[in-house]
């Protein structure tokens, strides 16, 4: 059907500008990090509701925050951050809201691994709904192999793992794999386009 081929590309782009491409839009001298304090606990650097403030190569401005971000200093390469809420611009008009329990971040690596449910709303309405993910930011990919629900605008894809490759130009989803979408959606992009499919 024609619509899928709408549809599929709009839910790539837009989740791969959540959870990847803003890493590589960033333009690091632009880059404000604040926190409201910070101890010293168990060989540990425990900063409280820690902040960064930037802008993207393309000067959109974007935010990311969590309540705290505790590195131990026997490998300062690794830091774990609690309660992450991020505004990500995903282009110049549209936003990405991203909210997770919590997450490890390797610097050395360039991971970072969400171990919680992660929300990711879009100011044009899409809702993404993960149970756990793994970003590699240094190869612009994303995986997890937990259930995935993602609406958008009377469609809906579900399924129990995703890839994300190539910044988000191949989106993989396997295992029980579905798409609904709201029959007064597909009337409306028939009548649209002209498209007679018939859907079976």
């Amino acid at each position: 059907m024609r619509l899928l081929k709408t549809v599929l590309p709009v839910l790539a782009f837009a989740m791969a500008a959540a959870f990847v491409a803003y890493s590589y839009r960033s333009s690091p001298e632009a880059v404000a990090v604040s926190a409201d304090g910070a101890a010293y606990s168990d060989g540990k650097l425990v900063m409280a509701n820690p902040k960064l403030d930037g802008f993207t190569k393309d000067n959109r401005p974007y935010n990311m925050t969590a309540a705290r971000a505790i590195q131990d200093f026997q490998n300062e390469g690794i830091v774990e951050l609690e309660g992450i809420d991020a505004r990500l611009p995903v282009d110049k008009d549209k936003w990405a809201s991203v909210t997770a329990p919590g997450g490890t971040y390797d610097r050395d690596k360039n991971t970072l691994d969400i171990n919680g449910v992660m929300t990711i709303t879009t100011s044009d309405g899409m809702v993404a709904r993960l149970k756990s993910a793994y970003l590699d930011i240094g190869q612009g990919g994303m995986k997890t192999d937990e259930a995935v629900d993602i609406q958008l605008k009377g469609a809906e894809v579900t399924s129990d793992s995703m890839t994300v490759l190539e910044n988000g130009k191949v989106m993989i989803f396997e295992n029980r794999v579905r798409m609904n979408i709201d029959p007064r959606r597909l009337k409306t992009a028939q009548n649209t386009s002209g498209d007679q499919d018939v859907v079976q």
